[in-house]
């Protein structure tokens, strides 16, 4: 069968893969993430309001993400293998982490404020950094990238005092609340190691990670009764134009989330993610400025700015080899964001 072939550089990632590429080219991701994540925000709130239905919105841009893939190779494009062991068995576990973070994530919330989980997300990348040290062979950040994480941290709860603060019910509160953040840590740095380890191509991830995630989507859209509301439910204006955007959308995001990984540490990835959750909070304080204060939206400039500072930690050096170089966005450590 006649098969058209996709440019390695777009499609493939060979194993042991770290954190490579240009200056240009990890700029151009990072970016193109973040406005496919921030975007991805606003398209799924007027998706969710035309369809109100989350579940089957998600479960829509699940399967139009995997079908995606399964067309391109159906029309020629060498974009997907045959299904191996040594694929499938990762990204069920990888599923696996997505789902128990999904459910943990849930129960912190009913049992915590959005202030609490921010603080936590802010600081993620600080326990995803640790691990990277003692498992995946980096290096500890230098004084530069230290300083960044710790002034994030410390401007997301500046933030979050003279916005929210934080509110935990208890001992159960604190115990989701530690197993959302430990599942997220473990779904950044096994992400990683994925793009490290298995050689596939960038549309293989996207299929395995939206296929096997349809399962437990559509057991969370049977076991939490919206199945029941669905008969009854009144679509809203415009209600397939907004979900068709919110799958295309979820067909972008899920391509370069796998693609920024493939160039940046799992720290940075952590990193990217807190900066665009706190850059849509400070678009939506700045839009809609109900009872915002000058000292929250301080508060999240610097957090963001921190953030910009920080660089990619290089491998560790081992007997005879010298280390791995690359910072966030050039090599050798010297560059940062900007």
């Amino acid at each position: 069968m006649y098969r058209t072939t996709l440019s390695p550089s777009f499609v493939m990632s060979p194993p042991g893969a770290d954190s490579g590429g240009t200056v240009a080219e990890k700029l151009f991701w990072i970016l193109f993430y973040s406005a496919c994540s921030s975007s991805m925000l606003v398209i799924n709130k007027l998706a969710v309001e035309a369809v109100p239905l989350p579940t089957v919105v998600s479960a829509s841009q699940l399967v139009v993400s995997a079908a995606v893939v399964v067309l391109l190779r159906a029309l020629g494009y060498d974009v997907m293998g045959p299904m191996q062991r040594s694929k499938v068995v990762p990204f069920a576990l990888y599923t696996a982490m997505f789902a128990a973070g999904l459910f943990s994530n849930m129960k912190a919330l009913l049992l915590t404020n959005v202030g609490a989980v921010i603080a936590a997300r802010s600081c993620l990348p600080v326990i995803v950094c640790l691990i990277e040290y003692f498992f995946m062979g980096r290096a500890l950040p230098g004084a530069r990238s230290a300083t960044s994480l710790a002034g994030v941290v410390f401007f997301a709860m500046t933030y979050i005092k003279s916005s929210s603060s934080v509110d935990v019910d208890g001992a159960s509160g604190y115990a989701w609340l530690f197993v959302w953040w430990m599942l997220l840590a473990a779904q950044m740095t096994y992400g990683k190691w994925m793009t490290e380890k298995i050689e596939m191509t960038q549309w293989e991830r996207v299929f395995y990670t939206n296929a096997f995630a349809v399962p437990p989507t559509a057991l969370i859209f049977l076991s939490t009764g919206e199945y029941s509301q669905a008969r009854d439910v009144v679509l809203g204006e415009n209600a397939t134009l907004w979900l068709l955007a919110s799958c295309a959308m979820g067909v972008g995001i899920s391509y370069c989330g796998w693609k920024v990984r493939t160039v940046i540490t799992a720290t940075t990835f952590t990193l990217v993610g807190v900066l665009n959750k706190m850059a849509t909070i400070a678009f939506t304080v700045v839009v809609w400025p109900q009872d915002t204060t000058l000292t929250s939206i301080a508060a999240l400039v610097a957090c963001i700015l921190f953030g910009l500072l920080y660089q990619d930690a290089p491998k560790r050096k081992t007997k005879g080899v010298g280390s791995s170089k690359g910072g966030v966005i050039g090599g050798g450590g010297k560059s940062g964001f900007a």
